[in-house]
């Protein structure tokens, strides 16, 4: 039982988990600190926007950081490369759903939906692009969303569907087949990264 210990240890360390159930901890009170009144958009006369369903953002610019070691030349090696990765993407998902739950302080299913989704986006990342630019589309996606998909008297842009409301069919369907495509060629396929190097 201690070379299991010592074993998954290891994998945290090597993996940076603790970085990512720091971060998970951290959004997890920001969300519940956030207030959730809405706050006038930078250079947009009269256009207003909530900033607390976009705190998975951050959680999810910290993802590629256990992602890009978790396809390793160490895991590479190992004799199922696929089964590390799927590891990997299971211990990411855990505390990104703690963090969630916490979101269900102001409105659970915009916190469930939003974390699904730019968890997706940061494994989509991860499988796409190198390890220094996989935060990318996690980060900037719904800085643009923010910026630019809010309207004037409260209204949201359809495509702007971080800030939509829970109920929206379109933004959900967006949501899950974002999570699960990044996480299946994540874990099928690992970084398309690695074959170019």
């Amino acid at each position: 039982m201690a070379e299991i210990a010592k074993g998954a240890l290891l994998y945290v360390r090597r993996w940076r988990l603790h970085v990512q159930a720091l971060a998970a901890v951290a959004c997890g009170l920001l969300w519940l600190a956030v207030p959730q009144d809405k706050y006038d958009v930078p250079a947009r006369d009269g256009v207003t926007g909530a900033l607390w369903p976009l705190v998975p953002g951050l959680f999810a610019a910290v993802l590629p950081l256990a992602l890009g070691t978790a396809a390793g030349v160490a895991e590479r090696l190992a004799p199922h490369p696929s089964r590390t990765r799927l590891l990997a993407v299971a211990a990411i998902v855990l505390p990104a759903l703690a963090m969630a739950s916490c979101g269900a302080v102001t409105n659970s299913t915009v916190a469930m939906r939003n974390t699904m989704l730019l968890t997706g986006l940061a494994l989509c990342g991860s499988w796409l692009l190198p390890s220094g630019a996989a935060w990318g589309p996690a980060v900037l996606t719904p800085m643009v969303m923010w910026l630019v998909g809010t309207r004037p008297f409260g209204s949201v842009a359809p495509w702007a569907v971080l800030l939509l409301p829970g109920e929206v069919t379109y933004a959900w369907t967006a949501a899950v087949v974002l999570f699960f495509l990044g996480a299946v060629v994540y874990v099928w396929h690992g970084p398309l990264w690695e074959e170019r190097a």
